[in-house]
């Protein structure tokens, strides 16, 4: 019995403390809940009272971001970036000149309020100015009223003076009128010649076609006092034809005016020699050159052609030559050196020989003109430019028209028909036309007109050199033994 009671008293006394452990466990759990709940109440009520804090600083943030978009004059519902842009522009826009940055409203009324200051100064700055301007003003209105009464004074004295100005005035109008009449007198003076002067103008142009061909062309451009210039080139130019005829006609003693013109018309030009150009005075053998003496050798130039006569025949036959002779050099004033270009065995050429070109005077270069069809080698080309170039050698110029400095005509013809009826290539109607006036041209102002056969034989030249394609070296020996 007594253990059993011991066991129960064990087991209350376990069943106790277990229960007394309980419940302190209980009470602590039971506290600690409570405290969290008030911790999280006061936690909630500290939150209510901030959440309550920040609405009414939201609202009044609300409150004064209206109000200062009102001051502003924005609408309530614009966003910040479209009161940015906009600002911007209307800075830009209106106040280009406010460089602030950034830009603010209050910054704008202070630099607004520095530009009132500063416009507000130069007002006052321009009234003072103004102020001088009308004081000024009023000074010269005072100097212009004196000095229109001095003006008034004036023109009383002036008036004064009047009548004896107006006395003088018709004294000098008398003058003038006198003098009116004198240079109307003048004038019609002057009509007079004019009209005189416009009919010797006239007068002057129907001289064009008393020109050559050439001058003819000049004489057209020219005003009346070239046109008499012109006139006087073709009277001095005929003047010296004319003496060097009269020449002619007094070497051959012929006295009357009709037997002298018929002389002049019948002598054969082209076949006889008029008179010596120089001749011979030294001859070198060894270099087959000689020595010539041709009075003066202006206008001589290296590759002149001269034919070396008999000196005891004044007038002798172009056939009659013993050789030829071509200018190498210009020895002095007078002499020149020339190459032997062709002599005769039987006849050789001497020291004392005469000689003559047809080709050059004395200071007057040789001017040729080509007209016809210029053929010598028989091919389809003409052979104008080689011919040229024999004359540009020997110191002389081709011209395109015959005028009174012309040495000598060549003329080669009209060229054959071809057997299909056409005449060559490059030969036009023109062309023949051209010859025409060009011989007639020739024939008034008495210019020799020789064939092509004559002008290679005064050149030295034969046909052969063109059949042959090639022109003969100028001073070439010839290999014809004798010239006759």
């Amino acid at each position: 019995m007594a253990a059993n009671r011991a066991n129960v008293a064990q087991s209350l006394t376990i069943a106790l403390i277990t229960f007394v452990m309980l419940t302190f466990m209980l009470a602590v759990t039971t506290y600690l809940f409570y405290k969290k709940g008030a911790d999280e109440y006061a936690n909630a009520q500290a939150a209510a009272a901030d959440a309550s804090k920040s609405k009414t600083e939201l609202q009044k943030t609300q409150d004064d971001r209206a109000k200062l978009l009102q001051i502003l004059g924005f609408s309530a519902d614009k966003s910040v970036t479209d009161i940015e842009t906009e600002t911007n522009e209307t800075f830009q826009k209106k106040f280009g000149d406010f460089n602030a940055d950034p830009k603010a409203y209050v910054k704008l009324s202070e630099w607004l309020l520095e530009a009132t200051k500063a416009k507000d100064q130069a007002n006052q700055t321009l009234q003072a100015e103004k102020k001088d301007l009308e004081e000024k003003t009023r000074a010269e209105l005072a100097d212009m009223r004196n000095r229109l009464q001095q003006m008034d004074d004036l023109l009383k004295k002036k008036d004064d003076d009047a009548s004896g100005q107006k006395q003088e005035f018709d004294t000098n109008r008398a003058a003038f009128e006198a003098k009116v009449n004198e240079l109307q007198t003048l004038r019609k003076k002057a009509d007079d010649e004019s009209k005189r002067l416009g009919a010797l103008i006239a007068e002057i142009a129907k001289g064009e076609p008393l020109l050559s061909l050439d001058r003819q062309t000049r004489f057209k451009g020219q005003k009346a006092e070239g046109q008499v210039g012109i006139l006087f080139e073709e009277l001095r130019d005929r003047e010296r034809t004319i003496a060097s005829k009269n020449e002619v006609l007094n070497a051959l003693r012929v006295a009357t005016p009709e037997l002298q013109k018929t002389v002049v018309n019948a002598t054969p030009k082209d076949d006889r020699i008029d008179s010596f150009d120089g001749n011979i005075v030294g001859i070198n053998e060894e270099d087959d050159t000689v020595l010539i003496d041709v009075g003066s050798t202006q206008g001589l130039l290296a590759g002149a052609l001269f034919n070396v006569f008999d000196p005891f025949d004044p007038r002798p036959m172009l056939g009659d030559r013993k050789g030829i002779v071509e200018v190498v050099s210009i020895e002095g004033p007078a002499v020149a050196r020339a190459r032997v270009r062709k002599q005769s065995t039987r006849d050789p050429i001497l020291s004392g020989d005469g000689i003559s070109s047809s080709l050059w005077s004395p200071g007057q270069p040789l001017e040729t003109v080509f007209v016809g069809y210029v053929q010598v080698d028989g091919d389809a080309q003409t052979d104008q430019d080689d011919l040229a170039t024999l004359v540009t050698r020997s110191g002389g110029r081709v011209e395109k028209s015959v005028s009174p400095n012309t040495t000598l005509l060549v003329d080669g013809g009209i060229p054959r028909v071809v057997g299909n009826g056409e005449r060559p290539v490059g030969w036009k109607a023109a062309d023949e036309k051209d010859r025409d006036v060009q011989l007639a041209e020739a024939k008034r102002l008495g210019i020799r007109v020789v064939s092509l056969n004559a002008f290679l034989e005064m050149m030295g030249r034969d046909r052969e050199s063109f059949d042959t394609n090639r022109l003969r070296t100028p001073g070439a020996r010839a290999a014809t033994p004798a010239v006759r």
